[in-house]
């Protein structure tokens, strides 16, 4: 029944009409209250407070260390930020907004979160003013996270960074973040490798920097790195309000590439040993095999030679893309132990992980793409975590897990953020 209410939710948030109610619980989280759901807002359309913010910062009270997380989600996704914070601490967490153009994922996100009094907002960043962030009081929520855009720094957006159009929503926010009147305890910032080069980088560290917040940088954070046989490389961005506390480096789950305070990475303490890999075998799902998952004839024919095929065995899996399955390059595809026993030799070991490049075409339906689901297990995600496909089609499931972020990375890092030290 709860699933299919989910289902019915995301489909209303996704054709842009009013949601429909929240499904009954018996239970109600502490601090969480229920109400009908409202219409998705549009930035755009809403009514803008005529007041002006001003650049004094009113400090709000410190959050008790036992009470939920009130949490504001820019750039929202699929709602993976929410989902780590839930996992890396004990607290819970208190939704307080959630924001994103993006109507697939505002569909995922409404379906895994059904009974928040408010559904995601859909609408461009760059519409919300100072005073309306103030107005609605987001600047007073514990924790903001941010997942921009990442065209922008990426080889296939040709690197524009701060000229590119999609990189106008983030730094609107970098620029209008010094002038709110409060301002959250904490800060995490998700990007791709290269948004450390950028100038929107740069512009992060100065609005952090004059807002009294000391940061720690993390590049090239990966699943990898925490026994997940999946490479997904990252940039995060933590900071929290000094009063609040600093950050234990010694505790840190990934060395950190950069940060306040005359850190110097050259000292930082080394990362824990990396857990051995899993076989992706424990991601499969069994379901899968009678899914028509089959990589085209007219792909292996054409494409052979840039596949990166894996097996059941092996440790290692490509980054999964928005494109997934759209482009030879969106990730991994999976062939079974047997065939790459049958072939060795035809096949170059890309590592020595169980990847290969294949050395001649495939046979037909030799290999098959992975589902929407095994990708979201190999994002740090379980099976109660609701994937609609009776309102999306599997491509746009691939486009919004393709936009995601690995929970267990991510869940990692909140654990630290939210570990505070005292000197």
């Amino acid at each position: 029944m709860l699933t299919r209410h989910c289902e019915m939710r995301a489909a209303a948030v996704l054709r842009g009409g009013p949601p429909v109610a929240a499904a009954p619980t018996r239970r109600r989280r502490r601090g969480r209250r229920l109400a009908r759901w409202t219409a998705v807002v549009d930035p755009v359309a809403a009514a803008e407070p005529e007041e002006t913010s001003t650049s004094t910062s009113t400090a709000s009270p410190s959050p008790s260390k036992s009470a939920p997380i009130r949490l504001v989600e820019w750039f929202s996704g699929t709602g993976m930020m929410r989902v780590a914070l839930d996992r890396g601490t004990s607290r819970g967490v208190e939704h307080v907004a959630a924001i994103d153009n993006s109507e697939v994922a505002n569909a995922v996100y409404a379906a895994n979160f059904p009974n928040d009094a408010t559904p995601p907002s859909r609408g461009n960043v760059e519409h919300w003013t100072a005073a309306r962030i103030d107005a609605e009081g987001l600047g007073a929520a514990e924790l903001w996270t941010l997942s921009p855009p990442c065209q922008p720094y990426t080889r296939k957006g040709k690197r524009r960074h701060g000229d590119d159009p999609r990189a106008t929503a983030f730094a609107h926010l970098l620029e209008i973040f010094p002038t709110l009147r409060a301002r959250p305890d904490r800060v995490l910032v998700e990007n791709v490798v290269g948004f450390e080069t950028s100038e929107t980088r740069d512009a992060l560290i100065r609005a952090l920097e004059t807002t009294g917040y000391a940061w720690r940088e993390f590049v090239g954070a990966s699943p990898a790195d925490v026994g997940v046989p999946n490479a997904r490389p990252r940039y995060y961005a933590l900071a929290k309000k000094r009063e609040v506390g600093g950050f234990d480096d010694a505790r840190a789950p990934f060395v950190a590439a950069a940060g306040s305070d005359g850190y110097d990475a050259r000292g930082a303490a080394a990362a824990a040993a990396r857990p051995p890999p899993r076989p992706l075998a424990a991601y499969l799902d069994e379901r899968a095999a009678s899914d028509d998952l089959t990589v085209p004839s007219r792909v292996t024919e054409k494409y052979w030679k840039w596949l990166d095929v894996v097996a059941p065995s092996s440790t290692r899996s490509e980054c999964f893309t928005a494109g997934y399955g759209k482009t030879v390059y969106g990730g991994s595809v999976l062939a079974s132990d047997a065939f790459l026993s049958a072939r060795e030799r035809d096949f170059v070991d890309a590592g020595g992980s169980g990847r290969v490049r294949l050395a001649s075409p495939p046979p037909p339906g030799a290999l098959r793409y992975f589902s929407p689901r095994e990708i979201a297990s190999l994002h740090g995600l379980g099976d109660d975590f609701a994937l609609p496909s009776e309102v999306l089609t599997r491509r746009q499931l691939y486009f919004a897990l393709g936009n995601s972020i690995s929970v267990d990375v991510v869940s990692s890092l909140m654990r630290h953020l939210f570990d505070d030290a005292f000197f």
